[in-house]
């Protein structure tokens, strides 16, 4: 059995799908306002341990930042991008946002 902390989103979007014009890039972390998304990916970066809020704020992040409008506009990975899109509604353990964002990084797209 792992000890790695597995979580499910139930609760109310904190993350708006707001997009900045003009191409829909989506929002930075380190713009989100209350402080807890950039404590999140601080503690996510230098690996310790993260709480489940904080790992469901990440991975909600993880969301809205793959559903940008900005990538389909490129045009070049749309099966991967698809797959990455379907695969960010189900994250819930630190392992799996790290296996997802080595798959964005496989195709140019890096959400940190």
């Amino acid at each position: 059995m792992s000890d790695e902390i597995r979580v499910t989103i139930y609760q109310a979007k904190r993350i708006p799908n707001v997009y900045r014009p003009p191409m829909g890039l989506p929002l930075n972390w380190r713009d989100e306002t209350s402080g807890e998304l950039p404590r999140a990916v601080f503690k996510y970066f230098s690996s310790q341990q993260l709480t489940a809020e904080e790992i469901s704020l990440i991975a909600e992040y993880c969301q809205h930042y793959i559903n940008a409008p900005c990538w389909d506009a490129s045009g070049g990975f749309p099966d991967e991008l698809a797959a990455l899109r379907e695969s960010a509604k189900s994250l819930s353990s630190v392992g799996e946002i790290n296996q997802w964002v080595n798959s964005c990084l496989e195709i140019a797209i890096d959400p940190f």
